[in-house]
């Protein structure tokens, strides 16, 4: 059973002090900008404000807590969504169902109607790995950032196919 795990790096030294300090100003300034706007629109700025904060946080979520998680057994590839230590499970690949793998492009062109989901991150410095599969019927594709080990066992089920 192979697993592996794909998150950005981890926000240590001065790249961390900088972050908490951006996000200090935002606040700050958004806190100010919605001070102002009360004067025109009242007590919806306040709501506005939430709002500004909740897009903060869902920012910050996705960047640096949000990961994802490759697990390939018994033929099948799980991906799931991680938050820190929990998982959201996002789709079960099986390798007797995958149609063809290669690059995003290659796949669109070739499965022009698919359904497309990305499980990648942006400062994961894995090679992308797009992979066409039968969900259902209908062809979708899924974007990996896979290991070695993960694409050598992805691409022997296309041979196999």
């Amino acid at each position: 059973m192979l697993e592996q795990r794909v998150t950005n790096k981890p926000v240590a030294g001065m790249r961390g002090v900088a972050l908490i300090a951006l996000i200090a100003a935002s606040v700050i300034v958004g806190s100010n900008f919605f001070y102002f706007l009360g004067r025109w629109i009242g007590s919806v700025s306040s709501i506005l404000f939430i709002l500004y904060g909740m897009f903060i946080a869902w920012l910050l979520l996705d960047w640096y807590i949000k990961g994802y998680i490759y697990t390939c057994g018994n033929g099948c590839l799980r991906v799931c969504r991680t938050y820190g230590k929990y998982e959201r499970f996002m789709a079960d690949i099986w390798l007797n169902g995958v149609q063809a793998c290669g690059t995003l492009d290659d796949m669109k062109r070739r499965f022009p109607k698919a359904k497309v989901q990305r499980a990648v991150k942006p400062e994961c410095t894995l090679e992308q790995l797009a992979v066409a599969y039968n969900d259902a019927g209908k062809t979708a594709i899924m974007v990996l950032q896979p290991d070695a080990a993960m694409r050598e066992a992805i691409v022997k089920a296309v041979r196999k196919g």
